[in-house]
């Protein structure tokens, strides 16, 4: 195979991984915590990140603002997220994780727990850190060729 064909098998497998993943998700934490993980991804991002505007969490996200948009709205509704619009520009909301969503994150990172580990207990520790790197260096460039 060429770099081409190569290049795309591996970014096929890695879809196919994400979309397995998603969907373990789904079976078991989507009705427990009437949560998604599309949902989760946006808690997680304000966990990690501090308040944000719905525009840097569609980037964030590789999401449209409108999608951000219907997924605050259900984490607002379930008491997880303030929504506030900007004094400056009234166009602009800014989101901010509550109390509740850092609570929900918690529990289901214990849940996850176990189904993540099942994903990932064939690689060796140093498998695992040459994707982080992998992974780090990628994100990178892509931060890079953004800017």
């Amino acid at each position: 195979m060429d770099r081409n064909e190569e290049l795309f098998h591996v970014s096929s497998m890695f879809r196919a991984l994400l979309k397995n993943i998603s969907q373990d998700w789904n079976k078991t934490s989507a009705g427990k915590y009437n949560l998604t993980f599309p949902q989760f991804q946006v808690l997680y991002v304000l966990k990690m990140r501090g308040p944000q505007k719905v525009s840097e969490l569609a980037e964030a996200l590789s999401l449209t603002p409108p999608a951000i948009t219907g997924l605050t709205d259900k984490l607002f509704a379930e008491g997880y997220v303030q929504k506030e619009r900007a004094e400056d520009d009234r166009r602009v909301v800014n989101i901010t994780i509550l109390d509740a969503g850092l609570e929900i994150i918690q529990k289901v990172k214990r849940d996850q727990k176990e189904m993540i580990q099942g994903f990932f207990d064939i690689l060796s520790e140093e498998d695992i850190q040459h994707l982080k790197r992998i992974f780090s260096l990628m994100l990178s460039n892509i931060d890079q060729h953004k800017g």
